[in-house]
């Protein structure tokens, strides 16, 4: 549910379109835009209008009009009805914006002054948008996730985030141990952890959707000198690869062989560097 259809609101409409998120937006004047007709569109009082659409079935509430006392009101309106709805709230004032987060935790606000459209389509999806900054005429989020069962990034290692969805992890945490800055691309992530990751609006609608970049790397191994290399070699390809154990072991004892799990490249080539130094000889081929 979209409150407000200026320009932001506007944005955001459209973004959650190509999302395929159904809508229904309300607004105090009829407007003229390109969002999409088939959007159910509500105008007049926008406090009269909450009475007009199903906030209990709604699944966030995004306020944007340019009344910030107004955008807080309408949120929580639609909290008092449906206490599990996700809401993000434009604001003005950024000490403004720090108080009200403290008061309500279940909301995300986002200042005017640091805001772009990306941003709150973002957390609608309700993810934890913890900051933004603009570079290289991309704005990047800075989005921390709170892994779930069921989640795309459940069970992956971060290198097949990283390469997959084209994002940068730059903070991994397993509660109630301490946060690790700019972590092993060898964890693999499991429900509670909590991952941090810079990331455009394309990588969040990536990871959202599970549309994740297939790898097209694999690795010959060719020879091990000793058991021990052997082992090694094993362990190696295990911690990398995020293969099973089963995998690499009989992997590595029936030599010559090919890894059975594609790999990304510079993940591939950091295996191959790491194996050589076991004194195992592998080389990369690519899976066409």
């Amino acid at each position: 549910m979209i409150i407000g259809l200026g320009r932001v609101g506007q944005q955001v409409a459209t973004l959650l379109q190509e999302f395929k998120q159904k809508l229904v937006a309300i607004s105090s004047t009829a407007t003229e835009s390109d969002i999409n007709p088939q959007i159910p569109l509500v105008t007049g009082n926008i406090i009269k209008s909450l009475e007009k659409v199903n906030l209990a079935t709604a699944t966030g509430i995004i306020a944007v009009t340019n009344d910030e006392m107004l955008n807080l009101e309408v949120a929580l309106m639609g909290y008092s009805v449906n206490p599990n709805i996700r809401l993000v709230i434009r604001t003005s004032e950024q000490r403004f914006s720090n108080n009200l987060a403290k008061l309500l935790p279940y909301s995300t606000f986002i200042c005017n002054s640091a805001v772009v459209a990306e941003a709150f389509a973002g957390a609608a999806f309700g993810e934890n948008i913890l900051s933004l900054f603009r570079i290289d005429h991309q704005t990047v989020l800075v989005t921390e996730y709170n892994i779930e069962a069921g989640d795309t990034l459940n069970g992956l290692i971060l290198a097949e985030i990283a390469y997959g969805y084209g994002v940068v992890t730059v903070l991994y945490q397993k509660p109630p141990n301490e946060s690790k800055l700019m972590p092993s691309d060898d964890i693999k992530l499991a429900v509670g952890d909590r991952l941090i990751v810079l990331a455009t609006i394309n990588g969040l609608k990536r990871i959202e959707n599970g549309e994740i970049k297939q790898p097209t790397w694999q690795i010959m191994i060719e020879s091990a000198p000793s058991e021990s290399a052997k082992f090694q070699g094993a362990n190696e390809i295990v911690k990398i690869s995020g293969c099973s154990i089963n995998q690499a072991r009989e992997l590595m004892n029936n030599l010559p062989g090919i890894l059975p799990k594609p790999l990304y490249k510079h993940q591939a080539q950091r295996l191959v560097r790491t194996l050589k130094k076991v004194l195992v000889k592998a080389r990369l081929i690519i899976n066409n």
